[in-house]
């Protein structure tokens, strides 16, 4: 069976809907389950259930991609009440388990692991200041800035402040005018406007891209979403200003983490946005982990023969053992995230590969005496922390795993160190939750743990919450660098979703 034939009655079902009051009320249920105290309820018709344990936040994103692509102005229906959502629902659940065939082999459902972490684990993070201060942090960084400027003629700043102020608006409304007025907040309306430019774009061109973009296949529910891209719609063309926002998350994620792309093909982009990573990590580790009890010990340059060597990013040491730290600031290709065929998946994963492989290599020069750490007889556990998440799982684990052990042997590494000194990739969100339970209990108590049994796979994080829970659940919630909130984005212009709580506080 043609799969698009599978696919046809999402298709003849959406059309039957209103292309406004349809993204109007995806609005709706993405604004009523986003919300972690959310208690919206609504009617089955045979009793109330609660919404957000029925609707997931993925699963509403990708309506609103289906939605823009085959609703329209002349259809009589839209999602809400809930039946007629609980319909359109069910329809896609039922066209994503058609798309793979009869019955899901072994081999698929374990390669399937890959993209459905990438389509679910990102809409399951809660704590968003962090992450936000991080991409502000990296992108404010003068020499990126810089870069961020030429491409784009508007500053770190302006991008955060436009984008907060934007999805608190968002936060009553579905809409939003291009012309808004942000000169309360210190933005001239020429620099906002680009930023309105950048967010937005007319609901033929969505159209396109989702066309564009769509795989009638298994990865069919995984493929990307243009409106990550372009989160603003246009639906009148006769007031192009005039724009609708079904996922308001995208806008917040667009002007932070999504600058990434605004730089990524300057001229020059490489080497300033590494090297302002692995200095963002640095502050992490000395906010972290105090001395006398931890030293840290930053990259520093040295000989071997003739050769010159960065060497090691970070060394965290104290009284048991060596955290060596390579930061790698590289973001797995969203063609990688929504794969299922290991061949794409294991291109992309040999970046990590090569990155635990020179992690070895540093790890040599340094027990060799080449560099600036004091040797010790302590245990050595290295870390390849990146910055975007890479979600390792299934296919992707096993591909790593793979190639760092083939490139051991071709470097004449010691493939006992894998034994004796087994690496952790883990995402730097996934450290700045973690690292305060790892100074609580101690490198080597921390990761010699994770290191036995079946937990040597495992994200760190879960590592953490299942074996040191309590430490974990009393740090975890920190705000890292909440003292750089008030001078860069006031208290006044943060939506009330993103506060913490003490910001919430009378």
């Amino acid at each position: 069976m043609n799969n698009y034939l599978r696919y046809k009655p999402l298709r003849n079902l959406l059309r039957q809907y209103n292309l406004q009051d349809s993204i109007e009320d995806i609005w709706w249920y993405f604004q009523a389950v986003d919300h972690h105290s959310s208690n919206e309820k609504v009617w089955t018709g045979k009793g109330f259930i609660k919404l957000n344990a029925e609707l997931h936040k993925w699963e509403i994103a990708i309506l609103a991609r289906e939605i823009a692509l085959n609703a329209t102005p002349r259809g009589t229906l839209r999602l809400r009440p809930w039946p007629n959502m609980a319909r359109v629902l069910n329809m896609l659940r039922t066209v994503t388990n058609d798309m793979v065939g009869p019955a899901m082999t072994p081999d698929q459902a374990y390669n399937s692991l890959n993209p459905t972490g990438h389509l679910q684990f990102p809409w399951q993070r809660t704590r968003q200041l962090n992450a936000l201060m991080r991409y502000f942090k990296v992108f404010s960084e003068p020499d990126v800035e810089r870069l961020l400027i030429r491409q784009t003629g508007v500053s770190t700043k302006e991008w955060f402040l436009v984008g907060f102020a934007t999805v608190g608006l968002l936060q009553h409304r579905c809409t939003i005018s291009a012309h808004q007025d942000y000169r309360s907040v210190a933005i001239e309306l020429e620099r906002s406007k680009t930023v309105f430019d950048k967010l937005s774009q007319p609901l033929e061109e969505l159209q396109s891209k989702v066309n564009d973009a769509a795989r009638y296949d298994d990865t069919w529910m995984y493929t990307w979403n243009p409106l990550e891209a372009k989160p603003l719609v246009g639906l009148d063309l006769t007031h192009p200003e005039r724009l609708h926002c079904p996922i308001p998350h995208y806008v917040m994620s667009r002007v932070s983490q999504g600058l990434f792309y605004e730089i990524a093909q300057a001229e020059g982009f490489n080497d300033p946005f590494g090297a302002s990573f692995q200095a963002y990590f640095g502050e992490v580790l000395s906010k972290t982990f105090p001395s006398p009890q931890f030293t840290i010990y930053e990259e520093r340059e040295y000989k071997v023969g003739r050769a010159r060597k960065d060497g090691v990013d970070w060394i965290l040491t104290d009284d048991q053992a060596n955290l060596f730290v390579e930061c790698k600031a590289k973001r797995m290709t969203v063609g990688a995230k929504s794969a299922v065929d290991p061949a794409i998946i294991g291109q992309q994963v040999d970046y990590l590969a090569k990155a635990v492989i020179q992690l070895y290599k540093n790890i040599a020069d340094a027990l060799a005496g080449h560099t600036h750490w004091p040797r010790n007889e302590r245990p050595i556990f290295p870390l390849v922390v990146t910055f975007e998440d890479w979600y390792l799982l299934g296919t992707s684990t096993d591909l790593l795993a793979e190639g760092v052990r083939t490139k051991m042997a071709e470097a004449n590494l010691d493939l006992t160190w894998l034994d004796t000194m087994p690496y952790t990739v883990a995402s730097c969100e996934d450290f700045e939750d973690v690292s305060p339970t790892i100074a609580e209990v101690g490198i080597h108590a921390f990761f010699s743990l994770k290191h036995s049994g079946d937990q040597q796979h495992w994200m760190i994080k879960f590592f953490a919450n299942e074996h040191f829970n309590e430490a974990y659940q009393r740090t975890v919630h920190r705000d890292l660098f909440k003292d750089e909130w008030d001078r860069i984005l006031p208290d006044s212009v943060l939506p009330s979703g993103l506060k913490s709580p003490e910001s919430n506080s009378p």
